[in-house]
């Protein structure tokens, strides 16, 4: 059912609001002609001026220039009302923003927010490519759609500066906690501008907070400027390779910040931070067979591919190797289950072997000296040992 108040657009069911701010509704609709669900987004203000009407146009335009990427939500129709009020039809987002998710679980995993990064980077440098300043990057402008998939949306102040479009940006359509510094001295909006926006929404996804801002949320300019010349702390929790990444975004001078918007999504790829796993712990090395042995050593273990270290057990790794005495005994354990495996050096030479070794001898010994004797009792002269003569 719709709401009370809702529009009356031509091919579309209003059937409820998604969220309100200070310049227009988001409706949830049905697009009756596909019987797809959609967002559509009406403006409170109507378009008078040439300068409104331009404004909209930037944004219809800069939003349905990329709604083919994979990261940035859909533009699927627009229009005007009778009123003058300008509409825009979306793709839905049913997961919310990521400021629903701030709010709600307060921090995010690095990892994540290291692969959310890297998408919407992409998607800041495709909008670069095409001649697009998003200028309003921050946690409730990335939502999640139905497919978990997240996506840049509200380009209401992007430019397009490559097309002669308005660059020039007012302090009262900032918003602070993610805007560059150099935003607040009025200057010329650039690339770098949503690269330090894009960097200052990942802390904020780590820490719970934007950085370089006050916890109570009320700052002046003065106090925002001053702010900005502060260091940006490390996260407890978060790698600080991490960090330096998003520090080096975050560089208050434009000229010393990641140079654009593909690097900083690079960078992000690079971390790889599923190094921060415990290091692996080798398993021992099988001995080395010995010539004389009565059985072959096992084969030695192929190299461990890279990746997870090895399950271990609850009692740690394995030993490095036999301790002195030529036996070792590895403890193996399951639930519920312990075995213990004996290991032996090969033997001394005066051990079993050895032993084996000497009896083999000592009879060869024994046949060597019967034989003997036979063939000296068969050629002894006759009568020898009788007293008798021939």
């Amino acid at each position: 059912m719709a709401e009370a108040g809702a529009v009356a657009v031509p091919g579309y069911e209003v059937t409820g609001v998604l969220g309100q701010g200070g310049f227009g509704i988001v409706y949830r609709a049905r697009q009756v002609a596909v019987d797809r669900e959609v967002a559509l987004k009406v403006d409170n203000r109507v378009l008078l001026s040439e300068r409104d009407r331009r404004r909209f146009v930037r944004e219809v335009t800069s939003a349905g220039a990329l709604s083919g990427h994979p990261h940035v939500a859909h533009v699927y129709d627009a229009g005007v009302l009778p009123d003058g009020r300008p509409y825009m039809v979306l793709e839905l987002c049913p997961g919310g923003s990521l400021l629903d998710r701030m709010r709600a679980e307060g921090r995010l995993a690095p990892a994540e927010v290291a692969g959310i990064g890297v998408r919407i980077a992409d998607a800041v440098a495709a909008a670069h490519a095409a001649g697009v300043l998003h200028r309003d990057i921050k946690p409730a402008n990335i939502l999640v759609n139905r497919y978990g998939n997240v996506v840049l949306s509200d380009f209401g102040l992007a430019t397009m500066p490559s097309a002669g479009g308005e660059v020039s940006v007012t302090r009262e359509s900032l918003t602070p906690a993610y805007a560059p510094p150099e935003a607040f001295e009025l200057a010329e909006p650039t690339p770098a501008g949503d690269v330090y926006s894009l960097a200052a929404t990942l802390y904020a996804l780590l820490s719970g907070r934007p950085p370089r801002f006050p916890e109570s949320g009320v700052a002046n300019l003065a106090v925002i400027m001053a702010l900005h010349r502060q260091p940006i702390p490390e996260i407890p929790g978060v790698p600080a390779e991490l960090t330096e990444v998003l520090r080096q975004a975050m560089a208050s001078d434009p000229a010393r910040r990641t140079p654009s918007a593909a690097a900083l999504r690079d960078a992000l790829t690079d971390l790889r931070l599923e190094r921060h796993a415990p290091p692996s712990h080798p398993l021992p090395h099988a001995p080395a067979a010995v010539p004389g042995a009565t059985g072959a050593a096992p084969p030695a273990a192929p190299p461990a591919p890279a990746g997870p270290a090895p399950y271990a057990g609850p009692a740690g790794p394995l030993p490095a190797g036999p301790p002195a005495g030529g036996r070792m005994r590895a403890h193996l354990t399951s639930p519920g289950l312990k075995a213990f495996a004996d290991t032996r050096s090969p033997a001394p030479s005066g051990g079993p072997s050895g032993r084996v070794f000497a009896a083999v001898a000592l009879a060869f010994a024994i046949l060597l000296l019967a034989g003997a004797g036979l063939m000296y009792l068969e050629n002894r002269p006759s009568g020898a040992g009788t007293g008798q003569s021939p």
